[in-house]
């Protein structure tokens, strides 16, 4: 049976796996905070030439590829690759195509390496890693109806790259632990609140997922769908195919989805929504 994994969810278990972990003791942290050097929010801040987004960037792009490469490495050591030299040529075609198109937007340097691994296992996934790696399931080429499908599943990937969005995940959820570690801190100070820790603690640290990590993750997604969409337009794909690869995605769920509140990623049916707006916003079709 086929497994459905929203895009990219791999690639966050990896990414949050070496993303690194605040080890300050009590004494340093308020001597951080009183320095202003445990919260280096304004030269960690940047414009997204892309988006326009103002971005929480702790990490350059070079510490997070070189982050990566281990658990790229690894996966390509323990994945099965496909043997299927058309289905790889399709893929590695597509991907030709959309990576022209977001040259054209100019978001894409030309002379950018990729390298493209097709994975030989049922998931309905692809994901990017930071350094230019992709990675794309056979799973998500058979619930596709075309080609111009896939280029938005492909799309949507170089958005994330694009958006910068692993170095922001990073960043946002690094920034987050010195937060709830100030903030522990700061309870276990009070007489009046110290007793009151544990619960303080833990509704601190729900706060942070629901509130902080997992509504950037979702719009990272809907950034990274619409960036998509423009590159598949440049591309000269038929960005309709994007509405329509979201109701597939809709309609191959089994099972109960979680609130959205409580997931990485959007709806499906919200996500198609969301670009059948953006589409028609950009005079790209009319649906």
């Amino acid at each position: 049976m086929t497994r459905q994994i929203e895009f990219g969810e791999k690639f966050d278990s990896e990414l949050l796996a070496h993303a690194p972990r605040v080890r300050l003791s009590r004494r340093g942290i308020i001597m951080g905070l009183a320095a202003g050097s445990v919260f280096p929010f304004v030269s960690g801040c940047a414009t997204n030439a892309a988006t326009g987004d103002s971005q929480l960037l702790l990490f350059g792009d070079d510490q997070i590829a070189s982050m990566a490469a281990t658990a790229w490495t690894d996966m390509k050591a323990q994945t099965p690759q496909t043997s299927n030299s058309k289905l790889k040529g399709r893929v590695l075609n597509i991907w030709d195509r959309t990576i022209k198109g977001a040259v054209k937007e100019g978001h894409i340097n030309p002379n950018d390496q990729w390298d493209v691994a097709v994975f030989d296992t049922d998931d309905v996934n692809a994901f990017v890693m930071p350094g230019n790696r992709v990675g794309v399931y056979r799973g998500i080429t058979e619930l596709t109806e075309n080609d111009d499908q896939i280029s938005s599943v492909l799309g949507h990937e170089t958005g994330h790259v694009v958006g910068k969005h692993a170095a922001e995940r990073m960043s946002v959820s690094t920034a987050a632990q010195v937060g709830l570690m100030a903030g522990q801190i700061a309870v276990a100070s009070s007489d009046e609140l110290s007793k009151y820790g544990s619960t303080i603690g833990a509704l601190g640290g729900a706060a942070v997922q629901f509130g902080v990590i997992l509504p950037y993750s979702r719009k990272h997604e809907l950034q990274a769908d619409k960036l998509g969409v423009d590159y598949m337009h440049q591309a000269g794909y038929d960005v309709k195919q994007s509405v329509r690869l979201w109701e597939l995605m809709a309609a191959q769920s089994t099972g109960a989805r979680p609130p959205e509140f409580m997931s990485t990623h959007p709806d499906p049916l919200r996500r198609a929504d969301e670009l059948r707006t953006y589409i028609n916003a950009r005079g790209y079709a009319l649906i």
